[in-house]
């Protein structure tokens, strides 16, 4: 891959992370000089990462202003690329359990799930969804890492107020999967099998990835 190509890649995910977790916000500029500092390459494959950006509706770019981020819809594609951060998030907690030999505290999961049964079944689905991210943050909270505990801030945040229709119901779509793989992981990280936790997260996160593009 020529090396060009590789700088603006590298730029282009840069930026697109700290949008997508929330360093950069609603109307804060991108300084292409700044980036360019950060990682060490020139102003140009800064500049065409920007351009990409633009065209994903992620920045504005106006003339003597340069490129800001600006309020966008959660596309289907905007929504899988959070998704495969969480799963990164998700897998790194389950990785520190297993290095620190943390004790993972099984029952208070199960309680989480049986809340979420309860919601599903009294059709309350505002609230299900609620307890979902609840779940997911009370999770990645055992990282103890503040960055990880505001990007799913973050995300839940977005995904109550951007997130388009057909995104806002796959949790709901997904319930049963959810529930098994939520099941499956609870149970493997109680037996200290964390291979196979990973292996279900990432199951359940392609799952989610294959219905948002149906």
């Amino acid at each position: 891959m020529p090396e060009k190509e590789t700088f603006e890649k590298l730029a282009y995910a840069t930026i697109k992370e700290k949008i997508l977790s929330g360093k950069l916000r609603v109307g804060d500029h991108i300084s292409e000089a700044s980036i360019a500092s950060e990682l060490h390459i020139s102003r140009t494959p800064v500049r065409k990462a920007i351009a990409r950006l633009e065209a994903e509706q992620l920045l504005e770019i106006k003339v003597n202003r340069g490129a800001t981020v600006i309020e966008s819809e959660m596309t289907a594609s905007h929504f899988v690329s959070l998704l495969e951060i969480v799963e990164i998030l998700v897998l790194q907690t389950i990785s520190k359990l297993e290095n620190k030999r943390i004790t993972f505290e099984a029952e208070r999961f199960e309680e989480k799930k049986e809340i979420l049964q309860k919601h599903l079944q009294k059709k309350q689905e505002t609230l299900y969804i609620e307890v979902l991210f609840d779940s997911l943050k009370s999770f990645v909270h055992l990282m103890q890492n503040s960055y990880a505990d505001r990007f799913i801030q973050v995300l839940e945040n977005d995904f109550d107020l951007k997130a388009q229709k057909e995104i806002k119901v796959l949790p709901l779509i997904l319930a049963a999967e959810t529930e098994q793989g939520m099941s499956l992981v609870i149970k493997n990280l109680q037996s200290g099998s964390y291979e196979e936790a990973r292996k279900n997260v990432k199951e359940l996160i392609n799952k989610f990835i294959v219905q948002t593009f149906r």
